[in-house]
Order: C-alpha cells, then structure tokens, then sequence
C-alpha cells in the first residue's frame, strides 16, 4: 500500500535518489504538486507480470522500435519524479541525451509509459498517476491491470481506451518506429 504526503519542501531529485538507495525495500517518487508517494516493492505476481511486459517490449524495440526500453528501476524527472514500471523513449530523443546525463534521472519525458497495476494500487490512483505522467509531456501511458485484466491507453487528451486480450499502439506515434507494439495482454496477466 503507497503512502502520500507533502513534505513542507519537495524533495530534490538528489534527495529522492538517497531515499531510494538508503531504503531498498521501498520506492520513493514525488507528484507534479510535490508530494511525495512511498510505495513497498513488488510480489512475485506482479513482478513476473512486469517481467513478461518488458520482454514483450523489449523483443518488438529490438526488431521495431529502435529506441530504448525503459525498467523499473529507470528514474524519470519531469516536473514529477517518478520510475515507470516500464517504458520506451526514442532512438532520436535517447541520442538527444547529453553523455554526462545517461546514469542520472532521464530529463526529458520517455514517449511512452506503462505502469502496472499492483493489488494494493486503487485504479483511481492508477488514473491520476496516468493524467500526471501526461500532463508531465508523455504521449502515450498504459495502465495495466491484471485484476480487470484490461489495458487502458491514455493521451494528451487525458481519457483513457481500454483494451483486453491485446494491445496494439499505432507505430506512428512512436517515433521512429517501423511496425505497431502489438502486447498479448493474456501473457502478461496470467505470468
């Protein structure tokens, strides 16, 4: 269960990054209004879900995608301060990273994120976390949910498609990509 609150003073991305490294049992990220969300690290389940997501992502960026894909672990610093549970930035906007910057926070938004939805995740929050990342200049964030075992697609215009059994996302909203992300949502679900 992830606990928010609002420190007197947002904590830096430096500060976040302590927090992180100084307690590994948990996960520390800060909203777009500053507060600051701790969450527990994952179970087997939906670590074996996010597994399977990043290996589906992974194969298709390999053949397709020819950019870089995005774990868990890969911090994001865009007004909020937060790791999706995968993601999917461009070959052409990952080259547009500065080498001195590549082990630090990625500062510019990755064009795609998911986040999967963890039993003890509410799929309200799940929502507000998707319209953060958007209106923190994502263009594209999935929301998995493996209870309703939908996928739901939100965009700059903040409403949400849901999709079950797959999940194809257009090829030409990903820049730089040559055929469609095509994610068999039943393989993710049932990891």
């Amino acid at each position: 269960m992830a606990i928010q609150f609002h420190p007197l003073t947002p904590p830096t991305d430096e500060e976040l990054a302590s927090l992180n490294a100084r307690n590994p049992g948990l996960r520390f990220e800060r909203t777009l209004s500053g507060d600051l969300v701790v969450s527990p690290l994952t179970g087997l389940s939906t670590g074996a879900q996010n597994s399977e997501l990043i290996g589906q992502l992974f194969v298709w960026n390999r053949a397709y995608g020819h950019g870089k894909v995005l774990s868990s672990s890969t911090g994001v610093s865009i007004g909020l301060n937060a790791a999706p549970d995968a993601g999917w930035i461009s070959g052409a906007r990952a080259a547009s990273i500065p080498p001195y910057q590549r082990n630090k926070f990625l500062q510019i938004p990755p064009e795609l994120v998911f986040e999967l939805r963890s039993p003890s995740d509410t799929a309200g929050a799940m929502q507000r976390k998707a319209i953060e990342w958007v209106t923190a200049g994502v263009a594209i964030v999935v929301v998995l949910d493996p209870c309703a075992r939908t996928a739901t697609t939100y965009n700059a215009d903040g409403s949400g498609q849901p999709s079950t059994n797959k999940l194809t996302i257009d090829h030409s909203l990903l820049p730089g990509a040559t055929q469609d992300l095509i994610l068999d949502l039943n393989t993710i679900f049932d990891a």
